[in-house]
């Protein structure tokens, strides 16, 4: 399972499907030491600090703040999936690849439909 922290646009039903689904889940905008309106930057410190990979749809990650060379990120290239068609998205690709392997992965994971 992973260690994940979502980004401040995922829904919180994501993070309920992924708990559920036994993985360690937190999201920017419930944590005390980042909430809404972090600065993407803090955000990708943090996720590196506590070893999370980062579930995210913003492009600013793939291209700023050097987030492919420190942290695993999880992409999520179409907002139009359903929170339950994520999870389980993500969590299939938790059952072929391992979290040091997603972060040691200089491209992110595209979260999509292909995974279901």
């Amino acid at each position: 399972m992973f260690r994940l922290l979502l980004d401040e646009m995922t829904e919180g039903r994501l993070a309920e499907y992924l708990a559920k689904m036994g993985h360690d889940v937190e999201r920017v905008v419930d944590c005390p030491a980042l909430g809404p309106g972090t600065d993407d930057g803090d955000i990708v410190a943090y996720a590196e600090r506590e070893e999370q990979l980062l579930v995210t749809a913003d492009d600013d990650f793939l291209a700023e703040h050097d987030a492919l060379n420190r942290i695993g990120v999880l992409f999520l290239p179409d907002n139009r999936m359903s929170a339950f068609d994520t999870a389980n998205a993500l969590n299939e690709v938790a059952t072929q690849v391992d979290q040091a392997a997603i972060v040691a992965h200089d491209e992110p994971y595209h979260l999509t439909g292909r995974w279901l």
